[in-house]
């Protein structure tokens, strides 16, 4: 509960311009996803998830997909976000690779899930950890 309410603050402190709630995204965050995703054909999905600013649980707060947005975040992103490590999860022919975001501070406040078709799970980690990066980049502009 503790590190829940850590990144709790953390994301109001590290994102003051994002307005996002449980209905609406984060403008900011939704351009840059929206970016970035359109950069890389491969990708299904692409969400970040976080406590937005205005309070709440964890959740989607921007997303390539509009139907995940202010969705709760899966046990996935959660863990990513507690434990600064990159989780994996096979769909189908596509792999879900949630990647850890990295504030200037230090702490993981933010989670990018990027869902891509990729031959196999080394490559998907890996296409999956420099899209996120793209996305940690906008996001800290």
């Amino acid at each position: 509960m503790r590190s829940v309410m850590s990144v709790a603050f953390l994301a109001v402190v590290m994102f003051p311009a994002c307005k996002s709630t449980q209905a609406a995204p984060c403008e900011a965050t939704q351009a840059v996803v929206e970016s970035v995703a359109a950069q890389h054909p491969e990708v299904t999905r692409l969400t970040v998830h976080m406590v937005p600013p205005s309070g709440g649980a964890c959740c989607a707060v921007a997303s390539s997909v509009a139907a995940k947005l202010g969705k709760p975040s899966d046990p996935e992103d959660l863990k990513a976000m507690q434990t600064g490590e990159t989780q994996v999860l096979a769909e189908g022919d596509a792999h879900d690779v949630t990647v850890p975001i990295k504030q200037k501070d230090g702490k993981y406040t933010a989670a990018a899930g990027v869902t891509l078709k990729a031959a196999n799970k080394d490559e998907a980690v890996q296409k999956a950890t420099a899209i996120a990066k793209a996305v940690e980049a906008g996001m800290s502009k």
